[in-house]
């Protein structure tokens, strides 16, 4: 190559660079992150977008390519079903019904290349939600309803009006401002519930050996203030060991629509997955 041909070489490396990665970034082949090392990862969602699975179910392969001793816990099975789990072929299909997962609610098999992914990683698979009958006791009957098995952490756990009025308007927001304002503490008791299982599922699983242990939930379950992860430090594991990745769509709506950030160590956009409007009949509703 000539002096002036290899001088218009390097001249455009950079640009050629560049485009490089722009292209890489929009056919989603963009240079994958460095694996969180810390013993509890916790992955966001929102639930019903195919691209949130498919991404995190490549992140769990990574994950536990290393050989680490791990436990993937569901939000979306019953904390209940560990001995239905461990008697179950390690096989999708038969993993998530000895789960007990909603198949019709949680739209399977949206969640089963996650499956797919944590069984062929050699991971454990395990339940972390309350089931649907405790959740209507906490609505309906407060603290009375609260899990007995539970209420050691939920003690442990600080718990401020300012936390009380976040989450209240979270559930108000993703109940499209129709929740009666009757059922909003029931609601909140109910979500707190939810929260302080799963991270006592993920506790259990770490002490019964698990180096690892893996949480895949909704991104409201997720946040750092008022979820799982403040369930997690007040039963003294240390902030640094909890690792927490929300998967979220493009921003969109009007300013302070966009959900907070900063409650997450790594964020993770995706394109909006396609739905109808879930709003619309109950404005609807309002109008007649």
């Amino acid at each position: 190559m000539s002096r002036p041909a290899l001088r218009v070489a390097l001249l455009l490396a950079p640009a050629l660079l560049l485009s490089a990665c722009a292209a890489l970034r929009q056919a989603g082949t963009e240079p994958a992150a460095p694996l969180p090392s810390a013993p509890f990862v916790l992955l966001g969602e929102v639930h019903d977008n195919p691209a949130h699975h498919l991404e995190r179910a490549a992140l769990l392969r990574r994950l536990l390519a290393d050989g680490r001793r791990s436990t993937v816990v569901f939000e979306q099975m019953g904390r209940d079903q560990d001995a239905a789990l461990a008697a179950a072929p390690r096989e999708a299909e038969a993993q998530s019904q000895a789960g007990g997962l909603d198949r019709q609610g949680w739209r399977w098999p949206l969640h089963k290349p996650l499956f797919e992914a944590a069984l062929a990683g050699g991971a454990q698979l395990r339940g972390g939600n309350i089931s649907r009958d405790q959740a209507r006791a906490l609505v309906r009957q407060g603290e009375a309803a609260w899990p007995e098995d539970l209420q050691p952490l939920k003690l442990a756990t600080p718990w401020a009006q300012a936390q009380q009025q976040a989450l209240q308007a979270e559930i108000e927001q993703g109940h499209c401002g129709a929740m009666p304002a009757r059922l909003l503490p029931g609601m909140v008791l109910a979500q707190r519930g939810r929260d302080a299982a799963m991270a006592q599922a993920m506790l259990k699983a770490r002490a019964a050996g698990a180096e690892r242990v893996i949480l895949i939930a909704g991104n409201g379950h997720v946040r750092r203030d008022l979820a799982v992860p403040h369930y997690l430090e007040a039963a003294g594991v240390p902030a640094e060991q909890i690792h927490v990745q929300a998967y979220l769509e493009p921003a969109s709506g009007p300013a302070g629509a966009e959900p907070q950030t900063d409650l997450y160590d790594r964020v993770v956009r995706t394109a909006k997955a396609q739905r109808e409007d879930p709003c619309a009949a109950l404005r609807q509703t309002g109008k007649s």
